[in-house]
């Protein structure tokens, strides 16, 4: 049996504001008019089109993996708007959270276990 992924549909308003968003946090991005795919960072993450641009502020994914403190530098270097810090979580993960344009929520995380050795944040 292959491998699965399971990778998010996340919505938008307005599929070129996200692409745009996109790219300028790193991604590549495959746009088919009403649908876009990004990749970048080890991601692939895709978004539909929707007429309700308030469902986007109740959604949101969770990425998780050993690379998000390199991630958030790469974001933090590229001026990512609405980027929060990174905090320790007490239910035992690492996190920081990016909005996209639209409020889609994406969360990044890690087990605070997995922290290399030095690195600690604060709870939050």
């Amino acid at each position: 049996m292959s491998d699965l992924l399971a990778i998010p549909i996340l919505l938008s308003p307005d599929i070129e504001a996200t692409t745009d968003f996109a790219r300028s946090c790193g991604f590549d991005v495959e746009s088919f008019g009403d649908y876009a795919i990004l990749r970048g960072h080890g991601i692939e993450l895709h978004y539909a089109h929707t007429t309700r641009p308030d469902v986007c502020a109740h959604t949101s994914c969770y990425i998780r993996g050993g690379g998000i403190l390199a991630l958030h530098a790469t974001l933090r270097s590229l001026g990512a708007r609405r980027l929060s810090d990174i905090a320790s979580r007490p239910w035992g993960m690492t996190e920081f959270y990016l909005h996209d344009p639209h409020d889609n929520l994406l969360k990044f995380g890690m087990s605070t276990d997995e922290l290399p050795a030095g690195h600690s944040f604060p709870e939050g």
